[in-house]
């Protein structure tokens, strides 16, 4: 994934159309963790109900971000289920496919 790329196409969005303050958050949030855990497919993140405490917006907000940020084809969220604790997000945009191609 080119993250410059990600976040020039990011503002150019926001110029278009602005993001609410949450989903730019939650979206520089998952850049961070996908950049440090190395990982930008699969990005696993604690419950919104702990990430609204950590960073002091309400779970209604962390859900609205999120859906605003997959409405705007930027994510893809997987919900928690029965083997796992965390959601799971992964960026859509501004994902390079290997070629296949030999």
């Amino acid at each position: 994934m080119n993250e410059l790329k990600l976040i020039e196409e990011f503002w150019r969005d926001t110029e278009e159309q602005n993001f609410s303050r949450e989903a730019t958050i939650l979206f520089y949030h998952l850049l961070f963790l996908g950049k440090r855990n190395r990982n930008y497919e699969k990005i696993c993140m604690h419950p919104a109900g702990l990430l609204s405490k950590v960073k002091d917006f309400s779970v209604k907000e962390v859900t609205n971000a999120s859906e605003e940020l997959q409405t705007r084809g930027y994510l893809k969220y997987t919900p928690a289920d029965g083997n796992f604790t965390s959601g799971i997000y992964q960026f859509i945009k501004g994902i390079t496919i290997p070629s296949t191609k030999k």
